[in-house]
């Protein structure tokens, strides 16, 4: 049995430490969020005066991914050494995370500043710690199948871009140049389509997103994702995040104006690849047995809280069947 000691200090590196409840509030300031420098962040770009900073809504300063809720859902619907896929990379923050939680990371992106911005940061970390493999590709997801076979990630982890509401650098495959909605909904939906049979079956595909006004107008973005995800997976959960103050807070003179309520939440939604019964609870065995504290308190697979093998709850508490059998009831 692991000593109390080295227990918390485990705990200190990593622990399901939260209630996998439905709703998960913002933080920032944790371990992980200090060790990942975003320069094109909101932390690096202070602004002059409150008119500038309202001005930045539609603007990459505002797109810095949160890296609590990274570390969350990497622990949630992943082990280590698993291979995450990531067809909008982005910035820093979730190949960082990914690989600081010792996960395999691949991104796709058309930006290559950004690439090698977290490349660069990752070979810096890499000196004093384990990190799992970083593979960033500065290619449109859209060729996602030039690059894999089918069947071999673990996961899939992104936030794409809303449309035009964040403008990024023109680039070739640039989702944010493209003119309308409805003509970056058809990409769009490419994209997912691709990256969905490069997961194995029995994984997760986490999408965080939210929808967005343009001139008043309200985009759907979550539902018009689910509808496209819904042709090749499962829809398995929905998370609610609350958003950044830095995020919402320049919306407020726009929420005012057009009497609409200021967002202050994006969504999680998580997928899954349809396989047998049988196989998704021996990826669940998996995933939630390879958690480090796990492993060391029941060195025995077969005698977990999950299972169907109870007879260890009677041994630890000393506890005749039939008074267990009420109980469980």
């Amino acid at each position: 049995m692991i000593s109390y000691a080295e227990r918390l200090k485990k705990q200190g590196h990593y622990d399901l430490s939260f209630e996998p409840k439905s709703f998960w509030e913002y933080s920032r300031g944790s371990h992980l969020d200090k060790l990942i420098d975003d320069s094109k962040s909101y932390d690096h770009n202070p602004v002059a005066n409150h008119n500038d900073f309202f001005s930045k809504g539609r603007g990459t300063f505002l797109s810095k991914f949160n890296s609590e809720y990274a570390k969350r859902i990497i622990e949630m619907w992943s082990k280590e050494g698993d291979l995450i896929m990531d067809p909008f990379a982005g910035r820093s923050s979730r190949p960082l995370v990914s690989t600081l939680l010792e996960r395999n990371y691949v991104g796709f992106d058309v930006i290559k500043d950004n690439l090698d911005e977290a490349q660069e940061q990752y070979d810096t970390l890499k000196k004093d710690r384990e990190l799992g493999k970083l593979e960033l590709i500065n290619s449109s997801s859209e060729n996602i199948d030039d690059f894999f076979s089918e069947s071999v990630a673990d996961m899939v982890m992104t936030c794409p871009p809303y449309y035009n509401i964040e403008k990024y650098d023109s680039a070739d495959g640039q989702l944010t140049d493209i003119k309308t909605y409805e003509d970056f909904l058809k990409v769009y939906e490419v994209i997912l389509e691709k990256t969905s049979k490069v997961l194995k079956p029995s994984c997760f595909f986490v999408v965080v997103l939210a929808n967005f006004r343009i001139d008043g107008k309200l985009y759907d973005f979550s539902s018009d994702t689910k509808d496209i995800l819904k042709k090749h997976l499962t829809f398995h959960d929905e998370i609610i995040l609350e958003m950044s103050p830095a995020k919402r807070h320049p919306l407020y003179n726009q929420s005012i104006t057009n009497l609409n309520c200021l967002k202050t939440h994006e969504y999680c939604l998580v997928f899954r690849k349809q396989d047998s019964k049988e196989n998704d609870i021996k990826k669940n065995d998996d995933i939630n047995y390879n958690r480090p504290l796990v492993k060391d308190v029941h060195p025995d697979k077969e005698k977990l809280f999950w299972t169907d093998k109870k007879d260890w709850i009677n041994e630890m508490f000393n506890t005749s069947p039939n008074t267990l059998d009420r109980f469980l009831k």
